[in-house]
């Protein structure tokens, strides 16, 4: 699947940077032929690797003159509905006729990225008739009541105008004991790596990458609707499978438990870990009403038999919902790795806990002001 990816705010800037990296890192090609950062603070778009200057966007300059919205998603919005020409003039210039769907990246607590991404999903809506999704990332508690309602609002704000939104809870994935930009650069790979290899899988040109079941742009547009998580496993074949016969001296490399499995109990195996283990969002997923799975790995280790295991196993893990499986071959990788998205979710705690957090903050500032009003 071919994506326009639009990074918005301070964290939709530094995952897109990341996405481009990984994209370029892990070999694929013509995957992102759009990549455009969109920033009311000049300083943070200055602060991005991969993007080119020209893809970079500041916006609302004679309002914030480059400073950021501190905080404040009704002035985000109010801007990006004043820039609703440029960020059109911009797509035109740079062309969507490659594009299959659209994918807009933000941290939901911000001002910029919380005010902002509504804005401009509803704009692509109106105008493309390309799927529209987004990239959500929740807030932990530690960031306060003030972001929690910023992403109430904006959670609402959503739903009614994109095709599907995948939702990482930063509340679950912040690292203990370690430092603040450890943790968040921890979160931030585990955010973008495991989807790279979802949207490229369909994009494959060469015929060693071409899998028995390709997941194309279809399955992913028939399989992300509404709320989405995402989770992944991954396993690395022991240098002896790696060297066995290429020398002698790898016979002293000792297998691991995982490693000594038949293929097809291994790709099982794998598929069960990355759907019962730690998850982008807090949800049960055996109530997802779509699952799209992913394993990726070099070709010997994608059994045909263990694909179709995992598939009857997510079917009924899913109870009954509408699975799609495929494979991804990566010719000359120890790697494998499996990936699974859960669509359609009705009850994500990570919201609950927002709602209750922006609950709280409307009443806090009731008590203070009595005039006030959550709009």
């Amino acid at each position: 699947m071919k994506l326009g990816l639009i990074g918005l705010g301070q964290a939709g800037g530094r995952l897109l940077d990341l996405f481009i990296h990984y994209n370029y890192a892990l070999g694929h090609k013509d995957v992102l032929p759009l990549a455009l950062a969109i920033n009311t603070a000049e300083a943070d778009l200055r602060g991005l690797k991969l993007i080119p200057k020209k893809d970079r966007l500041l916006i609302g300059q004679t309002v914030v003159k480059g400073h950021g919205v501190g905080g404040d998603p009704l002035l985000g919005s109010r801007i990006a509905e004043q820039e609703l020409r440029n960020f059109r003039r911009y797509l035109s210039e740079r062309g969507t006729h490659k594009v299959d769907a659209f994918l807009l990246i933000a941290g939901v607590g911000g001002g910029t990225g919380s005010g902002t991404i509504p804005v401009f999903a509803k704009a692509l809506k109106e105008v493309y008739s390309e799927p529209v999704y987004v990239l959500a990332v929740l807030p932990s508690s530690d960031e306060g009541k003030l972001n929690a309602a910023n992403a109430d609002r904006c959670i609402n704000e959503l739903s009614a105008v994109t095709d599907g939104i995948f939702y990482f809870d930063n509340e679950l994935w912040r690292g203990e004991a370690k430092s603040l930009r450890q943790s968040f650069e921890e979160m931030n790979e585990n955010i973008v790596k495991p989807l790279i290899p979802l949207f490229a899988a369909g994009e494959a040109t060469s015929s060693g990458r071409i899998g028995v079941k390709v997941i194309d742009s279809s399955d992913i547009i028939h399989s992300l609707q509404g709320p989405t998580i995402y989770g992944y496993a991954e396993w690395a074949r022991s240098m002896k499978e790696t060297l066995k016969g290429f020398t002698k001296k790898a016979l002293l490399v000792h297998k691991t438990s995982f490693d000594q499995l038949e293929p097809a109990t291994r790709c099982l195996a794998l598929v069960q870990s990355a759907a019962s283990g730690k998850l982008s969002a807090e949800a049960d997923p055996r109530e997802a009403r779509f699952a799209l799975n992913l394993v990726e790995g070099h070709p010997e280790d994608l059994s045909r038999e263990g694909m179709d295991a995992s598939r009857r196993w997510l079917e009924e893990f899913t109870k009954g919902g509408d699975v799609r499986a495929g494979d991804y071959p990566i010719p000359r990788t120890r790697q494998m790795m499996s990936l699974i998205v859960f669509s359609g979710l009705t009850h994500l705690r990570g919201i609950e806990r927002i709602r209750e957090m922006a609950k709280e903050y409307v009443e806090m500032k009731q008590k203070k002001n009595p005039s006030y009003t959550d709009v």
